[in-house]
């Protein structure tokens, strides 16, 4: 079908995808018995914004395992636990417990890519936010995002659906943030949220929380989501959309819906597991790692071994690999590096990293070029 039927096809349903939605979401289901990926140009926008902020990028990339091309190759996709594990990294680093919404706000939208092209050539804000959550597979798998209306009151939610992802705070609040200031974007100074819903708790926070965000919270939610009038759903966005463009995006994304399912093998999404559980200090035995996979430790065991993986090897591989990353590109010391790394003493690191790559640290971190200005620890 050439791209001038695509579209036509595509005007006869302005609300749908050229695929039948009802084919995209037996696809999305199937995906989301995966583990979750997300476009690799969502986390560049994220490591260029939070570079842009001040902040040691290099640092948050070794932690996550994007450091190291040993650990995942480039692709336009990657595991969607790196991405939450960089936003709960940053926050770490830069001990602010709300960086998340701050980051949020001044996040370039259009950096997401195709999805926010399609949002801004929409001729409303109701059609923007419905292709918006009916495309989001196409950013991000094991997640969801909605748009109900119910009476006067419209709610746009968003949340992840996936066990290997633990640590999600940050995500919720960078999303939240985001999308409440494209909204705000969108309809000018009369914005306002009559809610905006966490699922997570505020702990000591909620202070810091209604400093950012100047509309009634609600915390511990079944999902994430900006609770608003109706009445918002019928402003034009921008100029009022622009209809060949907004349908020929449409298009595409629903081809790429259809045509392209992207899933991490169970090794690539397991160094994404370790790489995350070492970034929040949480434990990396096996029968963790079984549970959050869903699967009973025998099953496990088993099915790496179908894949000829060892989990104490490749959990030692990732281990290295990030270590490798950390004194190469960064300026922590060796003992925080190996704290970071989950050893509880420095010789235990100093001996595994030499039996795995013949260096001890201070000989790799030399032999990389990177001599000075190293941070006690």
């Amino acid at each position: 079908m050439t791209l001038h039927a695509k579209m036509a096809a595509c005007r006869a349903d302005p609300c749908g995808p050229l695929i039948a939605w009802a084919d995209s979401k037996v696809h999305l289901e199937q995906a989301m018995k995966t583990t979750g990926i997300i476009a690799s140009s969502a986390m560049n926008g994220l490591l260029a914004s939070i570079r842009l902020g001040g902040l040691d990028a290099d640092t948050v990339s070794a932690r996550i395992g994007l450091g190291s091309n040993a650990l995942f190759a480039e692709s336009d996709f990657m595991p969607l636990a790196a991405f939450t594990s960089a936003l709960e990294v940053a926050s770490e680093e830069t001990n602010d417990p709300i960086f998340g919404l701050k980051l949020g706000k001044e996040f370039e939208f259009q950096a997401i890519g195709s999805l926010a092209a399609l949002f801004l050539t929409a001729p409303t804000l109701k059609q923007g936010l419905t292709q918006f959550s009916r495309h989001f597979p196409a950013l991000q798998s094991n997640s969801r995002s909605e748009l109900v209306v119910e009476n006067d009151v419209a709610r746009f939610s968003y949340s992840i659906h996936d066990n290997t992802v633990r640590h999600k705070t940050q995500d919720a609040d960078f999303t939240e943030s985001l999308l409440n200031t494209m909204l705000a974007a969108t309809i000018g100074e009369d914005w306002k949220p009559s809610c905006i819903e966490f699922e997570h708790m505020p702990g000591d926070n909620l202070a810091l929380y209604r400093s950012q965000l100047a509309c009634p919270l609600s915390f511990g939610r079944r999902e994430n989501a900006i609770v608003f009038p109706k009445k918002f759903l019928d402003r034009p966005i921008g100029a009022g959309g622009d209809e060949h463009r907004h349908l020929r995006i449409a298009c595409e994304l629903s081809d790429l819906l259809y045509h392209r399912e992207k899933r991490l093998d169970l090794v690539a999404a397991l160094k994404a597991w370790i790489a995350a559980a070492l970034c929040q200090h949480a434990s990396i035995d096996i029968d963790h790692a079984a549970g959050d996979f869903g699967m009973s430790l025998r099953s496990f065991q088993r099915k790496l071994a179908e894949n000829g993986v060892n989990y104490a090897d490749l959990r030692n591989m990732v281990r290295m690999e990030i270590a490798k990353s950390l004194l190469a590109n960064t300026r922590l010391s060796i003992p925080v590096i190996a704290e970071q790394l989950g050893y509880s003493e420095l010789s235990a690191f100093a001996r595994s990293f030499r039996h795995l790559t013949g260096f001890t640290p201070a000989r790799f971190r030399q032999k990389s070029g990177n001599y000075t200005n190293v941070l006690r620890g």
